[in-house]
């Protein structure tokens, strides 16, 4: 079958790669409907990579697909079952999975970056991570049910209510997905900071709220001239934005850290944080949420649809990528 396939630092694309097969009694054998590309993907596609993968990997980690075949130890879903995935394998043994906390697995192996992924027609995984989705929910939105699940979970780490004031820093996929379940949840004044010239125009398409260039406006100055005292919540989905954020948030207030940048170097003053009493929380892939995307998605709870803003076929993936990784496109879709 075709694959994209990360080789080493700046050499990656698609190449014949043999169909994978199952090797172990707890696992499925999945047919790839559609796959999302990740901003993790071009991370690590770039070179400098800005994230690291194993090399000769097949990459691909958002997806949904139908259940082929199955391990002899695979009961809980059935050949022909439509699943979404979480991509991050858990060990289910070690401290942090038995705390209920798999997303801080000692032993987690991610999808697409430690071993094959969805960017093929086929892709093995465990049982344990695959999750059903209704055959009524489009295959190009089932596909980030990952994102979401990620989103939720960091949602899930603050109680937002009507009223409350938030800053989304960042409008790629998963700043512009916490928005919609900022707004669900009965976010009253939502700001949203983007530079990209074409993810500002979409947003604002959304209406989701104020859209702010921080390099053309002075944010904090718009922020405090309509909530007074600064945001309730700020959510940074850049992860290099801490210092912004600890500007824009009130006293009192909560700063949610979502992106992962691992260049980024960022000096705040610590008594900041103390004085100013602010919450500051990391949140860190999906942890048992699911569940959560699956009802999201099924019960269209949000337009995830409206995200979705290119199609491609495996054969053209670089072209997907290079948008995404200019800042001209939102959630890209691979339909191998």
């Amino acid at each position: 079958m075709k694959a994209a396939v990360f080789e080493n630092v700046g050499v990656w694309g698609v190449k014949e790669v043999p169909k994978p097969e199952i090797k172990k009694p707890d696992q499925v054998l999945i047919e790839v409907e559609a796959c999302s590309i990740c901003g993790t993907d071009v991370h690590i596609t770039a070179d400098p990579p800005g994230y690291i993968a194993t090399e000769g990997t097949v990459l691909g980690h958002e997806f949904c697909g139908i259940i082929r075949e199955k391990g002899e130890r695979v009961d809980q879903l059935e050949i022909g079952d439509r699943v979404v995935v979480n991509p991050n394998n858990y060990c289910g043994k070690c401290v942090y999975c038995r705390k209920n906390l798999p997303n801080q697995c000692e032993n987690i192996e991610a999808l697409g970056i430690d071993y094959d992924g969805a960017f093929a027609r086929y892709c093995v995984v465990s049982d344990k991570v695959a999750y059903k989705i209704s055959n009524e929910v489009d295959a190009s939105v089932a596909a980030c049910a990952e994102p979401l699940a990620c989103a939720v979970n960091g949602l899930n780490k603050v109680d937002i209510k009507p009223s409350d004031s938030a800053v989304v820093i960042g409008a790629g996929p998963i700043g512009l997905i916490i928005a919609m379940l900022l707004k669900k949840s009965g976010i009253s004044r939502l700001f949203i900071l983007e530079t990209a010239p074409y993810r500002m125009e979409f947003t604002k398409g959304l209406n989701l709220g104020q859209v702010i260039n921080p390099i053309e406006e002075n944010a904090a100055e718009k922020i405090y001239k309509e909530t007074e005292i600064g945001a309730d919540y700020v959510f940074d989905v850049t992860g290099s934005q801490i210092a912004a954020s600890m500007e824009l948030v009130r006293k009192d207030g909560t700063i949610v850290l979502f992106g992962v940048n691992k260049q980024a170097r960022k000096e705040i003053a610590q008594c900041e944080i103390t004085t100013k009493e602010v919450r500051v929380l990391g949140t860190w892939l999906a942890n048992a949420t699911f569940p959560q995307a699956v009802k999201i998605l099924e019960e269209e709870v949000i337009d995830m649809k409206s995200l979705i803003t290119d199609t491609y076929p495996l054969e053209e993936i670089k072209e997907g990528m290079e948008k995404l990784r200019k800042g001209q496109a939102v959630k890209v879709i691979i339909k191998p």
